[in-house]
């Protein structure tokens, strides 16, 4: 589609960086693969006939040569508290736009901060392109359109049903940090699981723990709203145990290896790894065929708590971050964007999640505080 551009992948032989270079071929376009495996990145890039780069992120002088010639780079590669930093700085520096896939709070309040430098510098900074926070901050953003006034915003979704090795690692890197909320417009910490919710999503009400996910930092900048909580339903089990667990993390941290680290998180969100559709939940298409998806849930409040409710339906999440990825450097690369910070709604428009397959989006008003109290009953779980 845009032969002539050079645009990155770095991280490409990752499991997702791995997918999104694979479909990025399927569309005719021809992506650098980069990363630090020199075997890995010769043998992708062969075979899906794209040219390769090999360098590491240790500083900006090493990455500055390997990408002076693109117009944009798509970090995959986690966890992106290690690589965003780098690769920001070196795009700043040559002009090239930079998008990643994180979903870390503290990676996109750091790009966040560099705003005016990247405006200066004509560089768009587009973080969280992926199911990190594309589809929650669509409904975000159509939550506080249908309630201006709103002061208070929870989401929760359902599980992606499966787990890469780079995403175990990332949560295991953002859960020894505890959880994360945002109260009165400022970031603040709390204990993992601090609250709990059953939520009504549309197959039926599940239990969801408050999770220091990505929206709590994209949310307020793309809404404004200053209390945001998010959530992931998980077994009750699950969240007893993330709730013991707390005082262990630190030890089990210092004494878990790599592998070690992805048995800990899968267990205790019993999910397999990616690829793997066991436990994954299913719709069919119109054609019949069976197709993974996840279900998101969100709510805003008035100060007088009066509330509206939106509810979404995405593909996979890994299925839809390798489409919502690619659709944002489609829009980079057409130069379709604006220098500086922004959210994916920012960038690319409140309906951007909305334009892609398979997602669907569904808004309710409750007639009052007493129905979401019902519906998302707050609760310590024990087991």
């Amino acid at each position: 589609m845009f032969p002539a551009t050079k645009w990155m992948i770095y991280g490409a032989t990752g499991y997702t960086g791995q997918r999104i270079a694979s479909e990025a071929v399927k569309r005719g376009l021809r992506p650098i693969l980069a990363g630090r495996n020199l075997s890995r990145l010769a043998s992708l890039g062969q075979q899906l006939e794209c040219p390769t780069r090999v360098f590491d992120l240790s500083s900006v002088e090493r990455v500055l040569p390997n990408i002076g010639d693109c117009k944009c780079v798509l970090n995959c590669a986690g966890p992106f508290a290690e690589t965003a930093s780098s690769l920001v700085s070196a795009c700043l520096r040559t002009g090239c736009h930079y998008l990643d896939i994180t979903g870390e709070i503290d990676v996109i309040e750091h790009i966040a901060a560099r705003h005016e430098e990247a405006v200066c510098r004509d560089v768009a900074l587009i973080p969280a392109v992926g199911f990190d926070v594309v589809p929650t901050d669509t409904l975000a953003v159509h939550l506080k359109k249908a309630m201006p006034e709103a002061e208070t915003l929870l989401l929760a979704f359902t599980s992606t049903g499966s787990l890469s090795p780079g995403t175990a690692k990332t949560m295991w890197q953002v859960i020894q940090k505890g959880g994360r909320i945002r109260k009165n417009g400022r970031l603040r910490s709390v204990p993992l699981a601090w609250k709990c919710r059953r939520i009504p999503f549309p197959s039926g009400r599940r239990w969801a723990a408050l999770v220091p996910w990505g929206d709590v930092a994209s949310a307020w900048y793309s809404t404004g709203i200053p209390n945001i909580e998010v959530y992931l339903a998980m077994p009750r089990s699950a969240i007893a145990l993330l709730k013991l667990a707390q005082p262990m993390i630190a030890r089990l941290a210092s004494a878990s290896s790599g592998a070690n680290v992805e048995k800990i998180i899968r267990a205790i969100l019993r999910l397999p790894p990616a690829g793997v559709g066991d436990g994954v939940d299913t719709l069919r298409s119109p054609q019949g065929a069976l197709l993974r998806h996840v279900e998101l849930w969100g709510c805003v409040l008035d100060p007088q708590r009066h509330s509206i409710t939106g509810t979404m339906m995405t593909p996979d999440g890994y299925d839809f971050t390798v489409v919502a990825a690619l659709a944002a450097v489609e829009r980079v690369l057409k130069e379709e964007v604006a220098p500086g910070f922004a959210t994916p709604t920012q960038a690319f428009g409140t309906d951007f999640a909305l334009d892609l397959p398979g997602v669907t989006l569904s808004l309710e008003e409750s007639p009052n505080r007493r129905s979401l109290e019902v519906q998302c009953e707050v609760t310590d779980v024990r087991m």
